[in-house]
């Protein structure tokens, strides 16, 4: 099948049957997206290609149409969490789950006492009974995404397709959310899964199947677990950018408050020019509010904080010019379909689109760096038609291009296939030693080990510092 006429999938042979349990794994653009959403029903096929997609309902019989199946299984992914900050649906999260049960992101019907005892289940399944009273857009990204998965199991469907569902979760929250959806595929729940991490291969996984640009290169039976997901190693060269001027954030017993209620509290820190922190912690422990904190996009309830050397009331606008930013939230703000290109270019005045027309000069190096970073087949891509690490990659090289004295980088790696993550760290490590300030949150060792020098740890939003 093809995507704006460029092959997505080629020659894919598969059955899925009742109870299997598959893992699906390839680097960034295999199509492992497009196969979920063929799967469900979602992507139709090219017309004008050979090959058919059959589902079989009910009755045994089988159709060329999804409609009576899809509505028995449930799709998670990044993009149903993005969809919710694009459209501001900032609902409690028992709105959001109960909006499961009709298959919409809002709750179509009002709570009863049959559907709220379908939303308790399903919340106590993934433990997140405790979150049901808070809204949604004020959660952690981890958090918002075992809410999801709760919204999919809700109104107890047949088959649970999984896209990058560990991305964002801290790694006791990703065995927690591993050891239920163990549990739930052996009750007889049909799942699959796609990721790039071998530890995000849940235990009962039965089948491995590994795309390469569409095509199906591995499918083998599993005992248990995979051994290994990684593809063969593949490096782009690092990238260059200017050391840049002195750079300090310098925080002084700052509190920030979201709701009403203290997300950091009492955060003493300095970040001086040319250091590479590594900051940790669990899901909602304020990791994401101190990056936006340091951009200019959050304000002290209490407390001071310097940015650059722009004095404590600077706002995002002016920080936003010299510091380079990645994250989940940001993706989840382009909501429109411009070309890769036009994203990188975006990224010289730290909008959100072009603001104004490119010069000739940002036009080369825009072009430079996506040849540089092996992103030149992306230029004319539709950003919206790109996997979600593709985006990711589109974002790094945007905050990349106007040569940024920081990076503030919220889970840069998330969605990344193995290469791509080797890639990207070659990258930061190159910058790192050019002088360029990295502040990088992740949850797995291996993204900061050889990247940073200085660790910072979060939790319940006091900040704590590695010697």
């Amino acid at each position: 099948m093809t995507l704006e006429g460029a092959p997505v999938l080629r020659e894919v042979t598969l059955t899925l049957s009742a109870g299997d349990r598959w893992a699906v794994v390839g680097a960034n653009g295999s199509g492992k997206s497009t196969l979920l959403r063929l799967l469900r029903g979602d992507q139709w096929l090219d017309p004008f290609l050979p090959g058919r997609r059959l589902f079989h309902g009910p009755d045994g019989e089988p159709s060329t149409s999804p409609i009576g199946v899809r509505e028995r299984m449930a799709l998670v992914g990044p993009e149903a969490q993005d969809a919710y900050a694009r459209a501001d649906l900032d609902l409690p999260v028992e709105a959001v789950i109960r909006s499961g049960l009709d298959g919409e992101r809002y709750p179509v019907l009002p709570a009863s006492p049959g559907r709220s005892a379908l939303v308790e289940r399903a919340a106590g399944a993934l433990g997140v009974t405790a979150l049901l009273r808070r809204r949604f857009l004020s959660l952690s990204r981890g958090e918002a995404r075992r809410v999801l998965v709760a919204r999919a199991l809700a109104p107890g469907p047949e088959v649970l397709l999984l896209d990058e569902v560990c991305d964002g979760l801290d790694p006791a929250g990703r065995d927690g959310l591993l050891d239920r959806l163990a549990a739930v595929a052996a009750a007889g729940l049909t799942v699959v899964t796609a990721t790039h991490r071998e530890e995000e291969i849940f235990p009962g996984v039965t089948r491995l199947v590994r795309l390469e640009g569409g095509r199906v290169t591995d499918d083998r039976r599993l005992d248990g677990r995979a051994r290994s997901v990684d593809a063969p190693d593949g490096r782009l060269a690092a990238g260059r950018g200017p050391a840049g001027r002195p750079l300090q954030f310098d925080l002084r017993n700052v509190t920030v408050l979201v709701d009403g209620r203290p997300v950091l509290d009492r955060v003493s820190w300095s970040v001086r020019a040319g250091e590479a922190w590594g900051l940790t912690g669990p899901n909602g422990a304020g990791k994401s509010t101190l990056l936006r904190l340091l951009a200019g996009e959050e304000q002290p309830a209490r407390g001071a904080i310097d940015r650059l050397d722009l004095g404590p009331r600077a706002d995002s606008g002016q920080v936003r010019l010299r510091v380079g930013q990645v994250s989940p939230e940001l993706q989840a703000r382009h909501r429109f379909d411009a070309s890769g290109e036009a994203v990188v270019l975006s990224g010289f005045l730290g909008t959100v689109g072009l603001a104004a027309p490119p010069t000739a000069p940002q036009r080369e190096a825009a072009s430079a760096l996506l040849d540089r970073l092996g992103l030149a087949g992306l230029r004319a891509r539709r950003f919206l038609s790109c996997s979600y690490g593709e985006q990711r990659l589109l974002l790094v090289a945007r905050a990349l291009v106007a040569g940024p004295e920081a990076l503030l980088l919220d889970e840069p790696f998330a969605g990344l296939s193995p290469e791509a993550r080797r890639a990207l760290r070659d990258t930061l490590h190159g910058l790192r030693g050019q002088g360029t300030t990295l502040v990088l949150v992740s949850h797995h060792e291996d993204e900061l080990a050889g990247v940073v020098e200085r660790r910072a740890r979060l939790a319940a939003g006091r900040l704590t510092l590695a010697d």
